[in-house]
C-alpha cells in the first residue's frame, strides 16, 4: 500500500470489505479466519489513519452456508472500522 500512496497519493480509499475471503465463504477461494479478516482490516484502516486518507466502506460478498458467519465478518469490518474512526478523531 506504500507503493500506492506514492505513485497515486489518494485523497479518498474506497475499501470493498467483501466477506468471501472467509473460510467459510462456498464461492470464495482464500480460506481466511476471522483474524486473518482483521488483519485485512485493520492494515487498510491504519495506512488509510497514518497516511490521513478518508475511507468509505462498503460491504460486498458473503456466500457462507451459514448466515451467521457472514454477518459477523461484516460486524468485525464495522467495529474496527469505529475503532479506528475513534483512534483518528482523538489525534
Amino acid at each position: 500500500m506504500a507503493r500506492l500512496q506514492e505513485v497515486f497519493a489518494p485523497q479518498l480509499l474506497i475499501f470493498l470489505a467483501g466477506a468471501d475471503p472467509h473460510e467459510g465463504d462456498r464461492l470464495g477461494k482464500m480460506k481466511l479466519s476471522m483474524q486473518g479478516l482483521a488483519a485485512r482490516d485493520n492494515a487498510v484502516f491504519s495506512f488509510a489513519r497514518q497516511h490521513k486518507i478518508p475511507v468509505a466502506v462498503t460491504m460486498a460478498g458473503g456466500y457462507g452456508r451459514d448466515i451467521e458467519q457472514t454477518v459477523a465478518v461484516h460486524i468485525q469490518t464495522i467495529r474496527l472500522a469505529s475503532h479506528h474512526a475513534a483512534a483518528w478523531n482523538k489525534s
